[in-house]
């Protein structure tokens, strides 16, 4: 006998009722519902009562807040629950789950750090620097040759916790009524608004955060201004360079998923009313606290004068993959590196070993050197060549700048670059070179070595050499690029292998590589022989851990 339709109603409800998530026990549904991100709970909280009311559970927010946070988050201190906290610096949690984020400052870049303070109820980041004391003690010569220098090196890499880079608060990111509403009612925050922030303790001096979209990988060709440029590896990638200051629309994000997870840019700017200053005292200062040049605040140098706000420094970051610098088994180099530039100080190297299929091709700067790299003599003629068409390529700029009378006047100090540069071609014109000095002889080697290219990036660099460049790249460390075993005391037991160091003249001009021996002392700590200047400096790997603990362990 058919079912009638009022039957076959009641038994359509009463299987939808019982197959229904909100008839399962609240452990069983907690459970389900763990799964879920936490957009997606948000959503699911509009269905119903009861899964609004388990949705809002802090047995769900609690772990949620502690993987954006990348740690673990004791209690939602400022606020009343972990979901109000989640929301109240919504969508700025990437910030804190990315952790290592390197910004396009020229030259210098600036390497940051950034966590969620919990004392604080704040996402903040700090500058990661580091400090080396400099004496004649700390100089030694090397047993293989003593007109070589070695450059002691031990520096203190911290955090500068004396101001922050960003700062984000619950008061700076929450919009009226954000947190009782629900996440869902995020989807109209305007993601392309400047959100302010209390970064600077000097009047007058503002800085705001902006997110970022992401430039479609399709878009991008070895010409466009993007960061992080081709060379480093990234999970996406933005424009860092625009006409209009990044103000029209292609460059903001309309939604949530359209924010990139990988990028953000930084503002920074001075603003003032009434009468300034035409000390060039405090006009150095303000530009030293902005972390800008002195052409950004070259109107503070007018007097009597009222004006609103300058020009703005905008600087783009990018987060570092961590499979490009967390050390492994098989790449046990990679890692984030503070080297000894000398006179320019310390600087943070990304140092990555790249798969063969993933690498990208050798810069041509270095095509000169192939044959050495493969086991066989410098080629000297290839390299007179380049040195040559760089000294006629300045000396047609020189004659250039002397017909437009803008030539250097005679009574003028020499540039030191150039005699580095003389230096580096006297190098090249003699046959005894130290690389030839030590031929391949595969006797010598491990049985056991690694293989495969090294490659070192600046993540912030120098007026020469500026952020985001090659410093060197051994692109063999493996049998093939082999060099010797050091039995010096100094570096004794340590492999030696082929390299070539990136060298430019001030403003990065006339860049080109030339040869270099990089003494692979531990997984934390390289050498490089730098064979034109004739000595030696380190590399050693940054503790990031230890970093995260530092601005902890302030915050508390």
């Amino acid at each position: 006998m058919a079912m009638t339709d009022s039957s076959l109603d009641d038994s359509i409800d009463q299987r939808t009722e019982t197959n229904s998530l909100a008839t399962l026990p609240d452990e069983l549904l907690l459970h389900i519902l763990s799964f879920l991100t936490p957009l997606e709970l948000a959503q699911a909280a509009q269905t119903c009562r009861r899964l609004a009311i388990t949705s809002y559970d802090d047995i769900l927010w609690n772990p949620i807040v502690n993987e954006a946070a990348a740690e673990t988050v004791p209690e939602p201190t400022p606020m009343r629950s972990f979901r109000d906290l989640y929301v109240s610096l919504f969508p700025y949690w990437f910030l804190a789950t990315n952790r290592i984020w390197f910004g396009d400052t020229e030259p210098t870049g600036k390497l940051i750090l950034a966590r969620y303070d919990s004392s604080l109820g704040s996402i903040v980041a700090h500058q990661v620097v580091a400090v080396v004391a400099r004496s004649m003690d700390q100089v030694s010569f090397w047993e293989m040759d003593r007109d070589v220098l070695i450059h002691s090196f031990n520096p203190v890499v911290c955090l500068d916790m004396n101001q922050p880079v960003l700062k984000l608060d619950i008061a700076s990111t929450r919009e009226e009524g954000s947190v009782n509403g629900s996440l869902v009612g995020c989807g109209r925050v305007d993601y392309g608004k400047e959100t302010t922030m209390e970064t600077f303790a000097q009047s007058g001096l503002h800085s705001a955060l902006t997110l970022c979209r992401a430039l479609p990988a399709g878009a991008i060709s070895d010409t466009t201004a993007v960061w992080p440029p081709l060379r480093i590896p990234a999970a996406s990638r933005a424009r860092n360079a625009s006409s209009d200051g990044f103000k029209s629309a292609g460059h903001a994000p309309g939604t949530f998923s359209e924010v990139s997870q990988n990028n953000f840019r930084l503002k920074k700017w001075a603003e003032y009313h009434g009468r300034t200053s035409h000390s060039f005292g405090a006009a150095s200062r303000i530009a030293a606290a902005l972390g800008i040049g002195m052409p950004f605040i070259e109107h503070l140098y007018q007097d009597n004068m009222e004006f609103g706000p300058g020009p703005k420094d905008i600087t783009t970051y990018s987060s570092l993959v961590p499979e490009c610098y967390i050390p492994t088994s098989d790449k046990p180099w990679q890692g984030i590196f503070v080297g000894d530039y000398s006179t320019h100080g310390c600087e943070f190297l990304l140092v990555t070993q790249p798969d063969e299929e993933h690498a990208r091709p050798l810069p041509s700067g270095m095509d000169w050197m192939r044959e050495w790299f493969r086991g066989g003599p410098l080629n000297l003629a290839a390299a007179a060549t380049v040195f040559d068409d760089d000294e006629e390529e300045e000396e047609e700029e020189e004659d250039g700048d002397e017909d437009d009378g803008l030539h250097a006047h005679a009574n003028e100090q020499p540039d030191p670059e150039v005699e580095v540069r003389d230096a580096e071609t006297d190098t090249f014109q003699s046959t005894d070179t130290v690389s030839n000095a030590f031929p391949y002889v595969r006797s010598q080697d491990y049985d056991d070595v690694p293989s495969g290219r090294l490659e070192a990036i600046k993540l912030t660099g120098d007026p020469n050499v500026p952020r985001s460049q090659y410093s060197f790249i051994a692109p063999d460390i493996g049998h093939g690029g082999f060099l010797r075993v050091a039995d010096e005391n100094t570096f004794r037991g340590a492999r030696v292998v082929r390299a070539a160091g990136h060298v430019a003249s001030r403003g990065f001009r006339e860049d080109h590589y030339i040869p270099s021996q990089l003494i692979m002392i531990s997984h934390d700590r390289l050498a490089q022989f730098w064979e034109a200047f004739g000595h030696i400096t380190y590399y050693t790997r940054v503790d990031l851990a230890s970093l995260t603990r530092q601005g902890a362990a302030r915050a508390s």
